[in-house]
């Protein structure tokens, strides 16, 4: 026969797992939210983005793949960035293929198979650096980004 003390004994695991997931979500919601318009840098990259990137990488998947000419920006961001990877190894990269495109430097083939292979881009190097630093701080597939881009875009 079952004890009660064996039933609660056998509960406790998933008790403690239910506890500790409370904790760790408590945790996420206490993050303070800072809109991406209050700072000079998040507005500069943002328009800099519109400016160059948005016409061939638009945020929004409308239209479907025929009628876009690059992947979605966050796709790109997707393909790029990893958890733990340095500002270094994620800016690097993106920027030497932006100035010189090449398929080995390209982390998506089936971009290039879909799309070809972008053409070099003539940007100023300080606002290539803005571009992909503003890529690497923001998760361009958030709601939350999303959301900021459609506010900018209502002040454009």
């Amino acid at each position: 026969m079952i004890t009660k003390k064996q039933i609660i004994l056998s509960l406790l695991p998933a008790l403690l797992w239910v506890v500790i997931l409370f904790y760790f979500n408590q945790e996420k919601k206490k993050e303070i939210h800072i809109p991406l318009q209050n700072t000079k840098q998040n507005l500069d990259g943002m328009v800099l983005m519109d400016r160059y990137c948005f016409t061939c990488h638009h945020p929004e998947m409308t239209g479907g793949p025929a009628s876009r000419t690059g992947p979605p920006m966050f796709k790109v961001r997707e393909h790029y960035f990893r958890e733990g990877i340095s500002r270094e190894d994620f800016v690097d990269p993106i920027i030497a293929y932006v100035q010189h495109p090449d398929q080995d430097k390209s982390k998506m083939p089936g971009a290039i198979r879909n799309f070809r292979l972008m053409p070099p881009l003539s940007i100023d190097q300080k606002d290539l650096a803005i571009i992909v630093n503003y890529i690497y701080d923001h998760d361009l597939s958030s709601q939350e980004w999303i959301s900021e881009w459609r506010e900018f875009k209502k002040t454009d």
